[in-house]
C-alpha cells in the first residue's frame, strides 16, 4: 500500500496546532493608566523609604513623596494647602504616584492634600511644615564698604527678599542712629542656595541691618550687626597689649606682607609654618575691660572674631580630640578670668574648613571662653585672652591661618 507521507505530515501539524490553541494562557497586562473610580490614598512615604517602613503623617517643602492608593492615574490637580503641584512633573499610575511638595509658602495653611483625577477628587489631612526665615548674620561681619557679603540664612527667597520692587513684602535697611544714617537696600542675590547684599559705600561702621517680612503667623523682624569697631578688644594689635611672649608679637601682620589675607582695616594674627604634633604654642594679650553688662550677664554675650585660611592650608579635622570627643588640643581661646580649663575652637565642627583666603566670622558663647571665671565690674581692669595652638593629630600641622577683629557683642540685637 502506498502511504502519502505529505498528507500525514499536514494532518499531524493540524492536530498539534489545534491542541496548542486549546492550551493558550491569558497573560494580559493589568491596565495601570486608567481608573475605575474616584481616587483613594492609603499611605504616603518618603521616596527614599523604599521598604515602606515609615508612613508619613506630614511633609516638608521640596520633599519627594510616594503616594500609594487606588485610581491615582491621570492626575489633573494635586494641591498642598493652596499651592498647586505642576502635574506635568508627576508620574502616576493606577495605584501609586510620585510627587514633589512645592517649595512655595502657601497663602492659606489648611493642612489639606487634594488629589483630583478624571474620575473624581479626594482630600486627606497631610500637614506640610512651613519654615520661618532664619537669619544668623553676615558671613563676614567686617566686610568692607562697597563689597558684596553673603547672609548666613535660610528660606529668605520664600518670603520675598528676591523681590526688588517697591511693593516687595520684604524690606532691608541699614541704620546708624548716632551717625544719622539710614538707607533702604535690596538683596542683590537671593536664592535657595545663596543670599547676599552689597554694603553701601557710605555706610558707617557700627551700623545695624534690619530685615522685616510677613509670615503666616504675622510680621517678623531680625536685626544683625555690621562692623562693630566700637567693640574691638585689641584694635589693630598696636600699643601696650601686655604680650606674654615674642611668639605672639611675631604673629601680627597688616595685610601688606607676601601671602597676607586682605586687611579689613586692622592688624591681625597670622599663624604660618609647620608645627610638630602636640607641640605647645601659646601667647596672650589683653585690654582694659569695658563690657560691664557682659560681666553681669555673660550668657547674653559672645566672643566674635574673623578667621581666614590659605586655600592650600585648610583647618585640620580634630577627630576624636575635637568638639564631639575629648576636646584635647587644637586651637584654644580662653579669657583669663579665673576659670578652669581652656575653650577649644574646633572650626571644622562649626562647618569652617577652608575659607580660600576670605574672612569668615566666628561666634563663641562668652560663657564658653570664661570657663567658669568672672569678669571685672569696674573700669581699668585688665583682662587677657590666651591663644593656644597645639596640633592634636598624629602628624605635624602645616598651617597658614589668620585671626582678627576680636570683640565682645550681644548674642541678639
Amino acid at each position: 500500500m502506498k502511504i502519502n507521507i505529505k498528507n500525514i505530515s499536514l494532518s499531524a501539524m493540524a492536530i498539534i496546532a489545534f491542541a496548542s490553541c486549546s492550551d493558550v494562557v491569558d497573560y494580559s497586562v493589568p491596565d495601570r493608566t486608567s481608573n475605575s473610580g474616584a481616587p483613594a490614598i492609603s499611605q504616603i512615604y518618603d521616596v527614599q523609604d523604599t521598604g515602606y517602613v515609615a508612613p508619613l503623617n506630614g511633609g516638608v517643602l521640596n520633599q519627594m513623596i510616594h503616594i500609594k492608593g487606588q485610581n491615582l492615574a491621570n492626575a489633573k490637580k494635586i494641591r498642598f494647602n493652596d499651592v498647586d503641584v505642576d502635574v506635568r512633573q508627576v508620574y502616576a499610575t493606577t495605584d501609586e504616584a510620585w510627587v514633589k511638595i512645592p517649595r512655595v509658602i502657601p497663602g492659606v495653611q489648611n493642612d489639606i492634600l487634594l488629589y483630583e483625577t478624571d474620575k473624581g477628587t479626594t482630600e486627606i489631612n497631610f500637614p506640610v511644615s512651613i519654615p520661618s526665615v532664619e537669619i544668623e548674620g553676615l558671613k563676614n561681619e567686617f566686610a568692607l564698604q562697597g563689597n558684596q557679603v553673603q547672609i548666613t540664612s535660610d528660606y529668605m527667597d520664600l518670603y520675598g527678599f528676591n523681590d526688588t520692587t517697591e511693593t516687595s513684602p520684604a524690606k532691608v535697611y541699614i541704620e546708624n542712629v548716632d551717625a544719622g544714617y539710614r538707607k533702604e537696600i535690596h538683596c542683590d542675590s537671593c536664592s535657595e542656595k545663596f543670599t547676599s547684599i552689597v554694603i553701601p559705600e557710605d555706610c558707617p561702621d557700627n551700623s545695624l541691618i534690619h530685615f522685616s517680612w510677613h509670615e503666616i503667623s504675622g510680621d517678623k523682624t531680625v536685626t544683625i550687626p555690621y562692623r562693630m569697631t566700637d567693640q574691638l578688644m585689641f584694635g589693630d594689635f598696636t600699643g601696650d597689649l601686655g604680650w606674654w611672649n615674642d611668639w605672639g608679637k611675631g604673629l601680627v601682620t597688616d595685610g601688606t606682607k607676601s601671602g597676607d589675607t586682605e586687611s579689613l582695616g586692622f592688624g591681625f594674627l597670622r599663624v604660618k609654618g609647620t608645627y610638630d604634633a602636640w607641640s605647645w604654642n601659646s601667647t596672650g594679650f589683653g585690654c582694659n575691660w569695658k563690657w560691664f553688662d557682659a560681666s553681669a550677664h555673660p550668657e547674653n554675650y559672645v566672643l566674635k572674631f574673623e578667621v581666614a585660611t590659605n586655600s592650600s592650608n585648610p583647618f585640620n579635622n580634630y577627630g576624636d580630640n575635637g568638639a564631639s570627643g575629648s576636646k584635647n588640643g587644637g586651637y584654644n581661646f580662653t579669657l583669663q578670668a579665673g576659670g578652669e580649663g581652656r575653650c577649644q575652637f574646633d572650626p571644622v565642627s562649626m562647618g569652617i574648613n577652608n575659607t580660600y583666603g576670605k574672612w569668615v566670622t566666628v561666634s563663641i558663647p562668652l560663657t564658653d571662653v570664661l570657663k567658669g571665671g568672672s569678669l571685672p565690674t569696674e573700669a581699668d581692669q585688665f583682662v587677657a585672652l590666651e591663644f593656644v595652638m597645639q596640633p592634636n593629630t598624629a602628624d605635624a600641622w602645616n598651617v597658614d591661618h589668620c585671626f582678627g577683629q576680636f570683640r565682645i557683642e550681644p548674642k541678639k540685637y
